[in-house]
């Protein structure tokens, strides 16, 4: 080989290796535009998606607050219907709180769908109370002895120191009642002769036979003056000496109870309402990035 072709083939090997450069720095420099355009484009669909789920969370938040709002509305008409019967005694009483317990049901039944579970919970205990006090105002088997004593007292009469004495005697049974066991007291509610089984229970059988009579006592009076039947007087004895937790609560008791749920669920449902954070972002650009690589 020559000195001309030795020059020769050197300079091709220059030439190819700048050609060379050329093409790594151009596919170095195609690469960056491809990385800028991808970051760009996944820039514009994080903004579309947040603004996307911005605007559901807004309808969201717009059906919830019907809701909430549904149900606050019942709730308040279920109230206004108690005072009616408790206060007012109209004949139509019971059929407008039946319309107004269902009513509040059929709110319910919204939230249930709106969600989310936080205000759900909030807005049972609303209907928990609200049946409780539904069932002692319609005069059901277990509460009607109660409701007898309770308007005997509220409203006063001649009765009403009969009355008082009772349900003093009743809740002091209770009270004894709450220091035997809750097995035992189931076995005593199978017994044929509950007050023969106390007796082998020691002080705390003797206590309960004394209260237990001396609440006799008071409320066979209450049936000579027509307040109270003689069945229900063995439905009063059963509940206050066999049970550790009575029905025998107070309307006005229960209803304190639903207005405390009333505003624990106004609480819950303000601080969903506030809560402008959008939902399930994260999820909705984790779909859309599946949905590219399926189509890549």
């Amino acid at each position: 080989m020559n000195s001309d072709q030795f020059t020769a083939i050197v300079g091709l090997g220059g030439v190819a290796l700048g050609i060379g450069g050329t093409l790594i720095a151009a596919r170095v420099q195609l690469r960056g535009s491809q990385a800028q355009a991808e970051a760009t484009r996944r820039a514009a669909e994080t903004t579309a998606v947040t603004q996307y789920a911005a605007t559901l969370m807004q309808q969201n938040r717009a059906a919830q607050r019907a809701v909430y709002v549904a149900l606050l509305e019942a709730a308040n008409a279920f109230g206004r219907a108690v005072d009616q019967i408790c206060w007012r005694s109209s004949s139509a009483s019971g059929e407008l709180l039946q319309e107004r317990m269902a009513q509040l049901l059929k709110s319910f039944s919204a939230v249930e769908l709106e969600g989310p579970s936080a205000v759900i919970e909030s807005a049972e205990r609303i209907i928990e109370f609200a049946e409780t006090i539904a069932a002692y105002l319609s005069g059901g088997q277990e509460y009607r002895p109660w409701r007898k004593l309770r308007d005997t007292d509220r409203h006063g009469s001649d009765k009403e120191t009969a009355a008082r004495l009772a349900v003093e005697a009743l809740d002091a049974l209770r009270t004894v009642t709450r220091t035997i066991s809750l097995e035992v007291l189931a076995s005593m509610r199978r017994s044929s002769d509950i007050v023969a089984f106390t007796e082998a229970l020691g002080e705390s059988g003797t206590a309960w036979r004394q209260k237990y009579a001396r609440a006799r006592e008071m409320l066979v009076p209450l049936c000579t003056m027509g307040v109270l039947e003689s069945p229900e007087v063995d439905v009063l004895l059963r509940d206050a000496g066999l049970s550790h937790y009575p029905f025998d609560k107070s309307i006005d008791q229960w209803d304190s109870q639903m207005h405390s749920a009333i505003y624990g669920f106004v609480n819950s449902a303000r601080q969903q309402l506030n809560n402008t954070k959008p939902e399930n972002l994260e999820d909705q650009l984790q779909v859309r990035g599946g949905e590219r690589s399926e189509l890549s």
